[in-house]
């Protein structure tokens, strides 16, 4: 009987491991990268999960800064919004804050949407960095490689 638990057991740890694994490579590589969510790398691979603030909090970033950051996010969700048809705006303002990038992959987006998705992001990531100090610079860039390193082993 216990030979028989502990089987089933260990069937359904490799099953979700399996399932669990299966859902990571099924998501596609070239869906639109979450700059504030999940990070597609120049290589498709997915790095860390987690939101803008906690990949930030260690930055010190001023009032002001935290201030401009604010902004940038609001507009670069508005340009994002008026990319979207009606029913992906629905889905994507439902999403809780820190998951509106995560909820952008399951949208159905056209190719012409993800590279307009994409310029947006792009641009919010450079308007970002242009707020920021050189050591601020400096300590997102050690932060994104080590979510990188972390991702990979």
């Amino acid at each position: 009987m216990e030979h028989k638990f502990n089987f089933k057991l260990l069937l359904g740890a490799v099953t979700i491991a399996i399932l669990t694994a299966g859902c990571q490579l099924s998501s596609p590589s070239n869906s639109v990268a979450p700059n504030n969510s999940t990070e597609n790398t120049s290589d498709g691979a997915a790095t860390n999960v987690s939101t803008p603030l906690e990949r930030i909090a260690d930055l010190n970033l001023t009032d002001a800064q935290k201030a401009q950051a604010k902004q940038i996010g609001e507009q670069t969700q508005a340009k994002i919004l008026a990319v979207l048809t009606p029913e992906q705006q629905e889905k994507f303002k439902s999403a809780s804050q820190g998951q509106q990038f995560r909820v952008l992959r399951s949208l159905n987006l056209s190719a012409e949407q993800k590279q307009k998705i994409r310029e947006i992001q792009r641009n919010q990531r450079q308007q970002f960095q242009g707020i920021l100090t050189p050591e601020q610079k400096a300590k997102l860039q050690q932060n994104r490689s080590s979510r990188r390193q972390g991702s990979s082993n």
